[in-house]
């Protein structure tokens, strides 16, 4: 298809291309197939060579194809495509996209960052539906806010190119877009969960007042003219960034997201979080309220690579002991009798705390059984089962009263002693094999904390939803293994088709090489290891002038290589707090300097470290493999996936997961043609059977090198080289 598409391209070029040859040239056509041929051509052979027929100098045939070409670019992908030319391999991904949509297929597109898939989603997205307007709407679904917004810019974009005519209605979170949180600093900082509680018994008046926003943006239970007039002209004037949206609903009065969430009922295209999917309750509150039905989805999940990980977060949940103690503060507080449930409840924690942490140290899961915390707490308690089960029930309504008389004292609206009613109750009624239980110590600025979790260890629980669309499109610029997603999504495979794109950068405009003299492999860990890392990396970065990001698979081991590294240039180092825009400014503000992080971390997966669409780093340095750390818990996923998948397991649960890390790490390097850089690998394991992981174009490029001497020089002639230009 990719051939005949080239061919395509030459016989039929784009008008603009005809107008500059016919404004140069003496175009000869052929009166059969109407090809354009140069002078060159026609003094050559004098015939036609797609069809044999012979050529005339033909203006007015001429004039016929470039009427043609314009024809091809109102019904093409030009139609709606808003930049003058293509990336590499581009069409291809339209191509790719369309059929999906066209067709009612899963689609699983691997194209590396940079190469536009945003906007080449969107216009396969209006190219199929212009031709079937029955094909249904878009939901297009991003992972982080920075994402959202580059869908928003293609669609002005695509806007003001074609003039098509269209809807949409993109989504931040609830909390974001309320205008009472942003009014009021005391709210802001309340967990998401908290803040659905607070934002439910607002509008129902639970606290003595309605949400004035809400008020005035329903009259009953129907639309108030206020909005339906709001509405109108966000939809003349869209699409509008979701701020846009809040200040039109903050001057008007309205709330914010019930105006996006009604505009969602005539959008045709919803741009979000996964959880407009995947999240049973946000998804049956949007597609209730708009009459849209799962089966009429068409949905993009960009950045899949995490959709895994992510559908089995949105099923789990921790409780921490400062929590146990807030409810047993507030149950004295608002002398609630708890039968001494958050004194016992606390107790329990404490006890197994001091022996996991006597065994296993801090930061590490130690799985634990259903019955064990439950034992020790009715025991604590006095009470059986039933009793338990019937005191939980009576707290979780003693919640909804406390936040009422925090809300009146003008205090958070949050109920502690209801938050651990609940998460003991989801203890007690998910014992599964789908689920595992743990406990942890955590260290957290010297103090020690317990934390009891419930862990889903199955995406699919989640994801399989995605079988009831009408199509989907997982896209990322590292979906290297389409059978993992398949499997671990709970994909029905007989309706996926993948397409892996290869880089269209460049390939001299990268090094690529393998350490293999050091390693973070566990049984090789030691104050040598971290010396002689530590000692490479300095000649590294004082080596290549630029800004070097490093990328360790733990804190632990970050800590210990930065206490020994040594060199003139400014330096970052993440912690767990660090915000991303930290990062940037500290970025442009440094022409050489080396930012310090973790894989998995918040600077090494989903950030743009680019300026006008030029990378900012030189260099990308992975200083281990980032394989998951070895716990009880991750056993407990090993076995897991051993009962479903087999002798997949291992891979499933290990090694790609690892790869994933590695490449969203070192895949943000190039971003355009004129791009250049270096990507270090110091660790031997990547050089051996780790290596097959890699797609082609790596395992081409990766050298391995043992002596440092030799890399240092290979950088040395490497940044000498000019840059490539496609």
């Amino acid at each position: 298809m990719f051939i005949l598409r080239k061919h395509y391209d030459l016989l039929f070029p784009s008008a603009s291309e005809v107008h500059r040859h016919l404004s140069r040239t003496k175009v000869y056509i052929c009166p059969r197939c109407e090809a354009a041929h140069s002078a060159e051509e026609y003094i050559e052979s004098l015939f036609c060579r797609g069809c044999g027929s012979f050529l005339r100098k033909n203006y007015v045939a001429a004039r016929k194809l470039y009427r043609r070409a314009e024809d091809k670019e109102k019904s093409g992908p030009k139609r709606f495509f808003p930049y003058i030319d293509f990336r590499p391999y581009q069409h291809d991904a339209i191509d790719f996209v369309y059929q999906v949509i066209k067709n009612r297929k899963i689609g699983m597109l691997s194209s590396p960052c940079g190469t536009g898939k945003s906007v080449s989603v969107l216009t396969a997205f209006f190219l199929a539906k212009e031709q079937d307007d029955s094909i249904g709407r878009l939901f297009a679904l991003t992972r982080t806010k920075n994402q959202l917004e580059i869908y928003c810019r293609e669609l002005k974009n695509i806007k003001r190119h074609s003039g098509v005519n269209f809807v949409a209605s993109i989504f931040k979170s609830k909390k974001e877009m309320c205008p009472c949180i942003r009014k009021n600093a005391r709210l802001r900082h309340i967990k998401y969960r908290d803040f659905l509680q607070y934002c439910r018994t607002m509008k129902s008046g639970t606290f003595g007042k309605n949400c004035k926003y809400f008020e005035r943006t329903y009259k009953g239970r129907r639309l108030s003219w206020h909005a339906n007039r709001v509405i109108s002209r966000i939809k003349s004037a869209g699409p509008l960034l979701p701020e846009e949206v809040y200040k039109i609903c903050y001057d008007e009065g309205l709330c914010p997201y019930e105006v996006t969430k009604v505009l969602a009922k005539y959008a045709d295209i919803i741009v979000g979080s996964y959880n407009y999917i995947l999240l049973d309750s946000v998804r049956e509150s949007i597609f209730r309220g708009t009459g849209i039905k799962t089966e009429e989805v068409n949905c993009v999940f960009d950045e899949a690579h995490s959709l895994p990980d992510y559908a089995a977060d949105i099923l789990s949940d921790e409780l921490a002991s400062t929590t146990v103690l807030a409810a047993k503060r507030e149950a004295e507080t608002f002398a609630i009798d708890d039968s001494q449930f958050a004194e016992s409840l606390h107790h329990v924690l404490t006890q197994l705390g001091e022996n996991v942490y006597k065994s296993l140290g801090s930061d590490v899961e130690h799985v634990i059984e259903t019955r064990e915390v439950v034992d020790l707490l009715l025991n604590d308690m006095d009470t059986d089962l039933d009793g338990l089960t019937e005191l939980l029930s009576e707290l979780s309504d003693m919640g909804e009263i406390i936040r009422q008389k925090k809300a009146e004292a003008g205090k958070n609206p949050i109920s502690y002693l209801g938050r651990c009613a609940t998460f003991v109750q989801d203890w007690v009624d998910g014992a599964n094999s789908s689920y595992a239980r743990y406990l942890r110590v955590t260290d957290e600025q010297g103090w020690e904390r317990i934390r009891l979790g419930i862990k889903c260890l199955d995406p699919a629980l989640a994801a399989a939803m995605i079988n009831g669309l009408r199509s989907a499109v997982l896209m990322s610029g590292t979906l290297w293994n389409r059978d993992y997603y398949i499997d671990a999504l709970g994909i029905e495979r007989n309706r996926c088709e993948s397409l892996e794109l290869p880089s269209p950068f460049p390939r001299k405009n990268r090094l690529i090489a393998v350490d293999t003299s050091v390693t973070t492999k566990f049984e090789r860990r030691s104050e040598a290891q971290w010396r002689r890392i530590a000692d490479h990396l300095e000649k590294i970065v004082s080596l290549v002038n630029g800004r070097i990001a490093v990328y360790f698979p733990s804190y632990a081991i970050m800590h210990e290589v930065v206490e020994t590294v040594h060199f003139d240039a400014p330096f970052l180092v993440e912690k767990r707090d660090t915000k991303i825009i930290e990062v940037l400014q500290f970025l442009k503000t440094h022409k050489h300097c080396v930012v310090f992080g973790v894989a998995r971390g918040k600077i090494s997966e989903g950030v743009d470290m680019s300026l006008h669409g030029k990378s900012l780093l030189a260099a990308v340095i992975a200083v281990g493999l980032p394989y998951p750390k070895r716990t009880e818990l991750q056993a407990a996923l090993i076995r897991y996936f051993g009962e479903k998948f087999g002798s997949k397991a291992i891979e499933y649960a290990i090694g790609i997961p690892c790869l994933s890390a590695l490449a969203q790490s070192t895949g943000r390097l190039l971003r355009n043609p004129q791009d250049k850089g270096i990507i270090l690998i110091l660790d031997r394991r990547a050089a051996g059977r780790f290596k097959e992981k890699f797609p082609q174009d790596w395992r081409k490029d990766m050298k391995a090198y043992y002596s440092i001497e030799n890399i240092l020089k290979k950088i040395r002639e490497f940044t000498c080289r000019k840059v490539s230009i496609l």
